[in-house]
């Protein structure tokens, strides 16, 4: 699941990144449900934790951490 965001995050911010040049930025494209400024600043700071994650492994690339509940 946390992979399926990442990804999500990745796609949000490269179409604001997309938008964006050197005369517009996040906080002048048009309003989501949120400000896209702010949905931008969510989704960099979502990948930046993710590559933090990655760094320390605490997750593996797209697979669930395995759970050690005996059955």
């Amino acid at each position: 699941m946390l992979f399926d965001v990442y990804q999500k995050a990745v796609q949000i911010s490269g179409k604001i990144e997309e938008k964006c040049n050197d005369e517009v930025s996040p906080d002048m494209l048009p309003e989501s449900l949120i400000p896209t400024d702010i949905l931008y600043d969510l989704t960099s700071c979502f990948e930046a934790m993710y590559d933090k994650l990655m760094d320390e492994e605490l997750v593996t690339a797209g697979f669930p951490k395995s759970s050690k509940t005996n059955h």
